[in-house]
């Protein structure tokens, strides 16, 4: 009995039978003495049935929550779904069935590319909730016995191990990423998501987990890097990107300390006297092996590491000491960040900046693209409204490449917006395109917001843009971005004549 105590139905069918026969047995004998000893022996087995099943309760107690503790080291708490160990041991598993027996396996990362926005402007609350619904619609999306995982924030994992061809694996992706286009109703709020997804194949891509997850990771950076809403499978020259934007990750926290990054000016033509009002400062780096990068390539670099909140002091403050040996009528224009934006001691540093240079805060402009908008819009709004209440001026650049122009044009305190170059660049082929320019440079006027056209590249463009009532023009024609050491002496040319206008 003691020895089968974990298992109480044996314990009771292997001694009962011996108790009871034993209590009857000596019963049956007619003796006085009989009796108390058959009660004896039944007190014993009902002592002995307590001690095992109290036993056996305990053991049980002690296994479930031993099963427990098991289960919660494995589940993500919020979302319910398997956690990163959990995932971590599934994918071994998988891959070692894909070496003993030759089969394949594919791996999905699965990201929310706005997902730290919404935690920003939402709330903690609001993101969990919202991180709830999405592991529902996977769940939904996916077919039972693919190994779905929560890892972190707003990034989750499936390992697919049946029918992974690349056009179903392919179309499982899509499955997931139209599943998260319908807005999710969370507290009565619509929340939009847009979702990314990196694919790596095994053995394709590697039997090793490690290796996997670092394709797959490569695979994700170049999807989210494309636009919200990509699909991308590893590719061999994942290995050479992804090599090379490790280096300069590295070289970009020296860049700053070693002057290799250096900024490019671009005149503003006034098309009303033909003078020049005033320059972009743009941002460019001098890699001492690689050469020229380009912003495009190494400004995401240094928004993901934060090293943009640095970078993007020292352009305000080398564009304003520069602009503070210019003539006072014109002004310097600096790029912000949808990082920079959400840097709290940014108005601040604007202003320290502009009285250690002594410049004006006038002819300090600051820039912005509706995709800053897009994803900050409240935080935004608040701080481009006290910066124009210092006189420190805004302009939204990429004009028109958005999807909320309008309600920008209404409620920020814009002084000018930048007509996007595609628009510029096309006005005299496509009547649409020249339509449209003109209703923005008559819609701005409107609203007392003056308008910049960028990309203007001909003397047929620059007219075109005169006989709209455009206000300045930017680009190739009027000067290409470069050092530039006589300010003044461009300023005071007239472009009118040199262009033969």
């Amino acid at each position: 009995a003691a020895s089968f105590y974990t298992i109480p139905i044996a314990v009771i069918a292997y001694t009962l039978p011996i108790f009871v026969g034993s209590a009857v047995a000596i019963v049956w004998v007619e003796d006085a003495v009989n009796l108390p000893v058959a009660i004896l022996i039944v007190s014993y087995a009902i002592t002995l049935f307590r001690a095992v099943l109290a036993h056996a309760s305990e053991f049980t107690q002690r296994f479930i929550l031993q099963a427990e503790s098991e289960n919660a080291i494995r589940r993500d708490v919020l979302t319910r779904l398997p956690n990163r160990f959990s995932f971590n041991e599934r994918l071994e598993n998988a891959l070692v069935d894909a070496k003993q027996f030759d089969q394949h396996c594919a791996l999905l990362l699965f990201d929310l590319n706005n997902f730290a926005e919404v935690n920003d402007q939402f709330g903690r609350a609001m993101a969990d909730a919202l991180l709830v619904e999405v592991a529902a619609r996977l769940r939904k999306s996916t077919r039972e016995g693919e190994g779905i995982a929560r890892l972190e924030g707003g990034e989750f994992a499936v390992i697919a191990t049946r029918e992974i061809r690349p056009d179903q694996i392919r179309s499982l992706a899509k499955q997931i990423i139209d599943a998260m286009r319908a807005p999710f109703l969370i507290e009565a709020r619509e929340i939009y998501c847009t979702a990314s997804i990196g694919i790596a194949l095994a053995p394709a891509d590697g039997l090793d987990a490690n290796q996997l997850l670092r394709c797959v990771d490569t695979a994700l950076h170049r999807a989210k890097t494309l636009g919200m809403g990509s699909i991308q499978f590893f590719s061999e020259n994942d290995d050479e990107a992804a090599t090379r934007r490790h280096a300069l990750e590295r070289d970009l926290t020296s860049a700053l300390d070693n002057d290799q990054l250096w900024l490019a000016f671009q005149p503003f033509l006034d098309l009303g006297s033909d003078r020049i009002r005033g320059f972009e400062a743009l941002l460019r780096w001098q890699h001492p092996t690689l050469g020229v990068i380009p912003p495009s390539e190494f400004i995401p670099i240094a928004e993901e590491t934060g090293l943009i909140h640095a970078i993007g002091h020292w352009v305000v403050k080398t564009a304003c000491l520069a602009a503070a040996r210019w003539p006072r009528d014109l002004r310097v224009s600096v790029n912000l960040s949808v990082v920079q934006l959400k840097n709290k001691a940014l108005l601040d540093g604007i202003l320290e900046t502009l009285a250690e240079a002594g410049l004006e805060r006038r002819r300090l402009e600051v820039e912005i693209t509706e995709n800053v908008l897009i994803s900050n819009f409240e935080e935004t709004i608040s701080l481009l409204q006290s910066l124009s209440s210092l006189s420190v001026t805004v302009a939204l650049d990429d004009f028109g490449t958005g999807y909320s122009s309008l309600t920008y044009l209404r409620k920020l305190p814009l002084s000018r917006l930048k007509i996007d170059r595609s628009f510029v660049q096309d006005l005299l082929t496509d009547a649409d395109c020249a339509a449209i320019v003109r209703s923005l440079v008559e819609l701005a006027h409107e609203l007392r917001i003056e308008v910049t056209a960028e990309g203007v590249e001909t003397l047929d463009q620059l007219e075109y843009l005169r006989r709209v009532g455009c206000d300045e023009a930017q680009g190739y024609l009027i000067g290409k971005p470069d050092r530039i050491d006589d300010i003044p002496g461009i300023a005071a040319k007239q472009f009118g004549q040199e262009l033969g206008t």
